[in-house]
């Protein structure tokens, strides 16, 4: 039979083996945040570094649009569609949703994707996760693009009075 001494320090020992288990745990836990906290940073600056600034500018009448690089050392011309679901404006430092029908020719949206940009003309940018809206623009703003982008205007290819059109 076991001493009641004995008992005691083998409780106490469980107690304290216990203690640290749970110690143990919670850095652990707190580790794993301390790493996911980083990583959402890191990802953060990732997608910051990816974005794009660019003019959002309507060509045509039939709703067509194009967007014209604002930084990165080049103004270039390239489509994307705009993510109805992710696409906001800046409003007092926050961002707000916005609406696609509420863009303007000349507003300055700042483009967030994997930066992968197709080499074609325009240039096209399939992965846009999402658009912020930085600067309500007018469309006397995309004025100086004017000779850029006549060369993606659409043609018309039927004419009442002339019937179909040559290229």
């Amino acid at each position: 039979m076991e001493s009641r001494m004995e008992i005691i320090m083998k409780d106490k020992i469980r107690v304290a083996i216990m203690t640290l288990l749970v110690i143990l745990l919670l850095a652990m836990a707190g580790g794993f945040w301390i790493f996911v906290g980083k990583q959402a940073q890191e990802e953060k600056a990732r997608e910051e570094s990816l974005a794009i600034k660019a003019m959002y500018v309507e060509i045509g009448s039939h709703g067509d649009y194009l967007f014209i690089q604002q930084d990165k050392g080049s103004e270039r011309a390239f489509t994307s569609e705009i993510p109805e679901d992710q696409l906001y404006e800046l409003e007092d430092g926050k961002e707000k949703v916005l609406s696609a029908d509420k863009l303007v020719t000349g507003d300055v949206l700042k483009i967030y994707g994997d930066g992968a940009m197709l080499k074609s003309e325009p240039g096209q940018y399939p992965g846009v996760t999402r658009m912020v809206r930085l600067l309500r623009g007018e469309p006397e703003d995309a004025e100086k693009y004017q000779e850029m982008l006549e060369a993606f205007r659409p043609r018309p290819i039927y004419d009442e009075e002339e019937g179909i059109l040559a290229p």
